[in-house]
């Protein structure tokens, strides 16, 4: 299904090319490729970072391609492969070596994979590099807000927090497996004394597991989600701020959250912001 996507581009002015030119390609000795194509993961967005390796005079600028689904062969390519789309091509003037080109595709659909690839075009777009190296992203959901929860023996209304929909569900009734009563939640908070102190920490719920990736000033370094190592459900770890959590939920879904704010007085609230792929067993979200 051929989606309409929107590209920004940090450095230049986007023009959108038709999908029906005929185009040459030029040996890498001519027009070198693109280099290094890697991708973040967003919310309806994927960005793309790659090197320029031309600055030749002629050069009119790059042209982005990109198919839904998962591509097998990730290898540079000498044609474009069958079902890549042409996204836009952005003119550019004569870049300099190695610098870093950015660009920014939106209107994605979070939980689809998708391919990209990039090629260097001249000769008023007619001819084309190889390809770059092919990427897939599969963009996820995240809050567009910081979410509050309460621990669960201040105000158990408001201790459970729902990946899925970013909502606070109540564990009140919650019974001694960590289930709650409605079957909604993957995480909660809970306040306990141990010998340091009073702590805030974090439990699964219905099934949902958690891991500790530690600090993280940005958290898309948290790229993807490990595939094991996770604490299983009502097995707390302490919530500590700036800390980056990856989350497992009880029907095989990943997430994560960035503490942003622990309660440091009485420990009864944590403040975070989430992010979940509503991608079943895919455990990207950068």
């Amino acid at each position: 299904m051929k989606k309409s996507l929107a590209l920004s581009s940090v450095l230049l002015a986007v023009l959108i090319l038709g999908c029906t030119e005929e185009q040459i390609t030029s040996p890498p000795e001519e027009l070198s490729p693109p280099l290094g194509l890697v991708s973040v993961t967003g919310h309806e967005k994927v960005t793309l970072f790659w090197w320029c390796s031309n600055y030749e005079d002629n050069l009119n600028g790059y042209i982005i391609y990109y198919k839904e689904g998962a591509t097998t062969n990730q290898d540079p390519q000498e044609t474009i492969p069958t079902g890549f789309e042409v996204i836009v091509r952005d003119t550019v003037a004569a870049p300099s070596a190695g610098q870093r080109w950015v660009d920014v595709v939106e209107g994605l659909e979070n939980g689809v994979t998708y391919s990209f690839l990039v090629v260097a075009a001249m000769e008023d777009w007619g001819t084309i590099s190889h390809t770059s190296n092919i990427v897939e992203d599969t963009p996820r959901e995240e809050t567009a807000t910081e979410t509050t929860i309460y621990a669960y023996q201040s105000n158990p209304t408001q201790a459970g927090f729902e990946l899925s929909d970013f909502t606070v569900v109540s564990c009140a009734g919650l019974d001694a497996n960590y289930d709650t009563p409605s079957g909604t939640g993957d995480i909660m908070c809970e306040r306990f004394d141990i010998l340091a102190g009073t702590r805030a920490w974090i439990d699964g719920i219905n099934g949902g597991e958690i891991q500790d990736l530690g600090y993280m000033s940005d958290w898309n370094d948290a790229d993807r989600a490990p595939a094991s190592g996770y604490a299983s459900t009502g097995h707390s770890l302490e919530a500590i701020a700036t800390h980056v959590y990856a989350i497992k939920t009880g029907d095989n879904h990943y997430g994560k959250i960035h503490i942003t704010g622990v309660d440091g007085l009485n420990h009864s609230w944590i403040r975070f912001k989430a992010a979940y792929q509503p991608d079943p067993n895919n455990r990207e979200y950068r």
